[in-house]
C-alpha cells in the first residue's frame, strides 16, 4: 500500500461514490469485516451503501487530505448531508493491501453565521 494507492481510493470515494452516487464501487475498496464507528450506521457496507443509494448522491468537496501510515484524514464540505451543509472529517484505516477496514467521522452542521471571521473551510 502506498500513499498514491490511498489517494486513489479516496478520489473514488468522494468523486464517484459520493458525488455521482456509485455506491456499488464501495465493495472494491473495502475489506471485511468493515468496522464503522459512526453510531448511525452498522458495521459492514449495507448501511452506508443503502444510504447512498437512497440519497442518489452525496454532493461534496474535499478540502484537505492528510495521510499518516495506514490512516487517511479527509476534511470535507458536504453540500447536502441530511438536508444541510455540513463540515466533516472522515478518518479511514487501510490494511496492507490498501483496502479500507475501518472508518470514523465527525460531522458538524455549517452555521449561517459565524462569531469569528474564520469559516469552516478556510
Amino acid at each position: 500500500m502506498t500513499r498514491d494507492h490511498i489517494r486513489h481510493a479516496l478520489d473514488i470515494i468522494y468523486e464517484q461514490i459520493f458525488n455521482k452516487g456509485q455506491a456499488d464501487l464501495l465493495p472494491g475498496l473495502v475489506a471485511g469485516p468493515y468496522i464503522q464507528h459512526n453510531p448511525l450506521f452498522p458495521n459492514g457496507l449495507d448501511g452506508i451503501k443503502g444510504y447512498i443509494k437512497q440519497a442518489g448522491s452525496i454532493p461534496c468537496e474535499v478540502k484537505r487530505i492528510a495521510i499518516d501510515g495506514d490512516l487517511a484524514f479527509v476534511h470535507v464540505r458536504y453540500l447536502n448531508w441530511g438536508g444541510q451543509e455540513t463540515a466533516g472529517v472522515d478518518i479511514f484505516r487501510f490494511d496492507s493491501d490498501g483496502k479500507i477496514v475501518e472508518h470514523w467521522d465527525v460531522l458538524q452542521p455549517v452555521p449561517a453565521a459565524s462569531i469569528t471571521r474564520t469559516r469552516c473551510f478556510e
